[in-house]
């Protein structure tokens, strides 16, 4: 599972598949990106993007940010966390309403990923349905299932009396159903920033200036800035 941090290793596909090294903005760091780019195509070309597919990328982006929230506190670990304050009160109705809301957050970018309709929104939905098929078995356990589309639909009578340690299995901590999501709709929320700056850009190509390449690195620090 790919973790993305600022100033650490991103990986950013457009019309052009490159790799920043780094998010830092400073000389050095440009010309390593510019030299990078410049090993690629210097003739291909990306069109002007257009309204209806910016509004698709930031859809994306936004279901990603909603996803990445519900997972991140759903996936929390300590003293803190809502399986923490629930085991405590005896009272698990936050931790439900949480759950339910993870799924729909999990359903909406599917959704989303679907509008977009591209190649890689395409692999990035099957990414995130191949986190959910490894543990269906447990899901459905604990009322929730997968349906044709690969959204999640619960049944609300069996998660509420699904055995809470089951529960707690499947949803706290990075390596648990929430945590890999969580990782990975930042990966998605991100490489759908870097997109869109790149399906802007007319006449696009590989062999861009440092500015460009300094503002997509700064677009994409702060998608993640939002993040947290």
């Amino acid at each position: 599972c790919l973790k993305i941090r600022r100033r650490n290793m991103i990986r950013v596909t457009g019309n052009n598949s490159l790799l920043m090294s780094s998010l830092n903005t400073d000389t050095d760091n440009d010309t390593k990106v510019v030299d990078l780019l410049k090993k690629s195509s210097e003739t291909e070309k990306s069109s002007k993007i257009t309204g209806k597919k910016s509004e698709e990328y930031d859809s994306v982006k936004k279901s990603a940010s909603s996803l990445k929230a519900s997972a991140a506190v759903l996936s929390e670990t300590g003293e803190d966390s809502i399986f923490a304050k629930a085991e405590e009160s005896g009272d698990y109705s936050d931790l439900i309403s949480l759950i339910e809301r993870f799924t729909g957050d999990y359903n909406s970018l599917l959704e989303s990923l679907s509008d977009l309709d591209t190649d890689k929104s395409a692999n990035y939905s099957k990414e995130l349905k191949s986190i959910i098929s490894g543990q269906s078995e447990a899901l459905q356990k604990v009322g929730i299932t997968v349906d044709s589309n690969g959204k999640l639909v619960i049944d609300e009578v069996t998660l509420k009396n699904a055995d809470k340690k089951e529960l707690k299995d499947l949803f706290q901590g990075e390596n648990s159903v929430a945590g890999k999501v969580a990782d990975k709709s930042i990966y998605i929320g991100a490489n759908a920033a870097a997109d869109q700056y790149v399906d802007s850009c007319a006449n696009y190509t590989a062999g861009g200036t440092s500015a460009e390449y300094v503002q997509m690195a700064n677009l994409i620090g702060s998608y993640l800035d939002s993040l947290s």
